[in-house]
């Protein structure tokens, strides 16, 4: 749909810091304390979770016996929705991110085998991790926080957890998309009027276009805010290439865009990852800020 950038500095040091992650446990300095070794401890909890899904792989066996399709189709989701999660998370820096995607991706390399013990095994480990990746990001993810899926043309709010905002969304064209990686509120304004920063005659140009209200979540021109011109049936997926596709902001219903106006201090984080259900590695490689959540790439606008 649109061309991936090329992985920015910031975003290889990232994916070098998964590695590191993924070797180290969130509970070592409490194991160290209690006198367990950190290699016990690591064995131990290898142990119970190993046990807990190799219980679910047999409930699947059973429950998907007639049916391995589906048994396959349920484990590809939950990878794809952990890997997505696992973006996430990354791109929020959280130290246990590396790990648990790790083990997702370990148990993911099972789910191509043939035999259906293994795809049963491999569904259930999947299943697993992407469950602690998600609860673990509403946890200890931050209290108010804004996600946007390119590839779902989806944007989510989280309130500790618990979402206010859930909706379809446009976002930039493929030749102005919008910026992937970890950004946040940086202003707010009611109402407003998009100026074009082309001049008039580029292709790029349109004329001044008033909205309701816009948070801003880049300095180059970046925002969310209403689009009075675009039906909502044409928000979603695939519009990003469409013929309202934005300038680099996105397109928010009227509803959705007033109540995160009223919702989101400036500072909140915004988070706009490919959301296309790859390895969160890739993901993360195409990140277009740097680790402050500046743009590298050019003016945008409406």
């Amino acid at each position: 749909m649109w061309a991936a950038p090329r992985p920015s500095r910031g975003a290889l040091l990232i994916a070098v810091v998964v590695v590191g992650l993924a070797l180290s446990g969130p509970g070592a300095n409490a194991v160290a304390q209690n006198g367990q070794s950190p290699q016990n401890a690591v064995l131990d909890s290898d142990a119970a979770e190993n046990a807990a899904i190799q219980a679910e792989a047999s409930q699947l066996r059973a429950r998907y016996h007639a049916d391995p399709a589906s048994l396959l189709a349920s484990g590809q989701a939950a990878l794809s929705a952990g890997r997505n999660d696992a973006t996430v998370a990354l791109f929020l820096r959280r130290g246990w991110a590396g790990r648990l995607s790790g083990l997702l991706e370990r148990y993911g390399a099972m789910l191509s085998r043939v035999d259906s013990s293994t795809v049963a095994l491999a569904a259930a480990g999947i299943q697993h991790y992407a469950k602690q990746l998600h609860t673990r990001l509403m946890q200890d993810g931050p209290d108010r926080l804004i996600t946007i899926s390119l590839q779902a043309q989806r944007l989510i709010a989280y309130d500790r957890g618990r979402v206010v905002v859930d909706t379809l969304v446009t976002t930039g064209r493929p030749a102005l998309a919008t910026d992937i990686g970890a950004m946040h509120v940086t202003r707010k304004d009611s109402p407003w009027t998009m100026q074009s920063p082309w001049p008039k005659g580029s292709p790029e140009w349109y004329p001044d276009t008033p909205v309701r209200m816009v948070l801003w979540f880049t300095d180059n021109g970046e925002g969310l805010h209403d689009a009075s011109w675009q039906p909502d049936a044409t928000l979603g997926p695939g519009s990003q290439s469409g013929p309202y596709a934005s300038h680099g902001c996105v397109h928010v219903p009227l509803a959705a865009v007033t109540t995160l106006f009223q919702w989101a201090p400036v500072g909140t984080p915004v988070v706009v990852y490919p959301g296309d259900g790859s390895a969160a590695v890739s993901q993360v490689a195409q990140q277009t800020v740097d680790a402050s959540g500046n743009p590298l790439s050019g003016v945008r606008g409406d």
